[in-house]
């Protein structure tokens, strides 16, 4: 009997020993684990910053973390790569800055992403991720232009007082700098066939001004706006029914050739001059005969003025009398680079469009016929949509309210 006893406790413990030794064996660990940041396609010059990578076992609640100079930029996306990882399911975490050119304007973005209950084992050694915490859509539209400017106690017209307002429409913050306005050198109101005919590859300007910046100086929010005043100054000193614009964030400023006509220099920035076809104070057309566009300036003001100008001809036709024209010194910018262009006219003496139909297919007015008397204190303005996005189908006929009352006017 005792022997017997003995044996039994001879292979009891044999046993435990047995057991001790599997529950001491090391868990698998994956030989590299590869994981991968897909970031939108849209976006170019990608630059990550203040990453951090972590990844998190369910099981053990162990934490590896990768940051700094792990990250490799592979295309349209991030890649690092971590050397023995245990095998488990992990919860991975990947946040930081991003800095980037969305449709040739920079741009910049905190993001977070976040995938749980991942298996991470040899044969199933990559993780792959997406930043859906922004979609990357939109940019800088024209939101309003108000060119009718104001009417006076007496019934006359004040235009000091024009504006325009930029916004950004998309759900990153942008950088305004380099954008500039322009105002078409042809009339909506007056159709010729000009030679060379470039409207399909470029817009003729007779008007450029910039917003200045060293490329990250003018930051916009998601949904905020720029208003760009021709003076920005408070106009109700002068005119009661005008506008306080001293608040803008930019003014067009001229430094007039002629005593008569000067310019007040307001509180704002002046936006950066760089051709403008007046010798003393631009203004907007206050019936809407130009059009209007928003454009990033991807070159120097020294090389546009020099590498961006053309001659044109057109044949002037009165009646029985006829003669070819000349217009001379056309400052021309690329379509590529125009952000929003919006077509003005009045319908009564409408002739063409003067943008190209890929940036504009449409039109918008204020005024139904020529020196409307009704058409001051309004401007046109860009529809939205339920979410509050303003739209943009690159048809100022059906993207536009004409007419409406100026958003300024208090």
């Amino acid at each position: 009997m005792k022997k017997n006893l003995f044996a039994c406790i001879i292979a009891m413990l044999s046993v435990g020993i047995m057991f001790t030794s599997c529950s001491g064996d090391k868990t698998p660990v994956v030989a590299q684990t590869a994981v991968s940041l897909e970031i939108p396609a849209n976006l170019q010059d990608v630059v990550l910053s203040n990453a951090t990578l972590t990844l998190t076992n369910v099981a053990t609640q162990q934490t590896t973390i990768a940051s700094g100079d792990n990250f490799v930029n592979d295309g349209n996306k991030y890649q690092v790569n971590i050397a023995g990882l245990e095998e488990g399911t992990y919860n991975v975490n990947f946040k930081g800055h991003m800095d980037f050119v969305l449709n040739n304007v920079a741009g910049q973005k905190d993001f977070e992403v976040t995938s749980e209950n991942v298996k991470i084992s040899e044969t199933s050694p990559t993780v792959q991720m997406v930043v859906s915490t922004f979609t990357a859509q939109g940019g800088f539209v024209i939101s309003e232009i108000f060119f009718t400017g104001t009417s006076t106690a007496e019934g006359k017209s004040y235009s000091g007082d024009q504006y325009i307002r930029i916004t950004n429409n998309s759900d990153v913050t942008l950088y305004a700098d380099s954008i500039a306005v322009l105002e078409s050198a042809f009339l909506t109101t007056q159709k010729q066939d000009y030679t060379p005919d470039i409207m399909s590859t470029d817009f003729s300007v007779q008007a450029c001004y910039m917003i200045p910046g060293t490329g990250k100086s003018v930051p916009v929010e998601p949904g905020a706006s720029l208003t760009l005043a021709v003076n920005a100054i408070n106009h109700t000193a002068e005119q009661p029914n005008s506008i306080d614009l001293s608040g803008a964030d930019f003014e067009f400023y001229d430094e007039s050739s002629n005593a008569n006509f000067t310019d007040p220099d307001g509180k704002a920035p002046n936006l950066d001059k760089w051709y403008c076809y007046t010798a003393t104070i631009y203004q907007f057309h206050s019936r809407g005969f130009n059009s209007m566009a928003i454009a990033k300036m991807n070159t120097s003001k020294e090389d546009w003025l020099e590498n961006y100008v053309y001659d044109a001809e057109y044949l002037f036709v009165f009646g029985d009398f006829s003669k070819t024209m000349y217009k001379k010194g056309i400052y021309k910018v690329p379509n590529s680079w125009i952000l929003d262009g919006v077509n003005l006219s009045v319908e009564s003496v409408r002739e063409w469009n003067v943008l190209d139909a890929s940036i504009d297919a449409g039109w918008t007015y204020c005024g139904k016929v020529d020196k409307d008397e009704t058409r001051f204190n309004k401007s046109v303005i860009r529809k939205q949509d339920a979410n509050g996005k303003y739209i943009d189908t690159n048809n100022s006929t059906n993207d536009f309210t004409p007419e409406a009352p100026a958003s300024l006017i208090k």
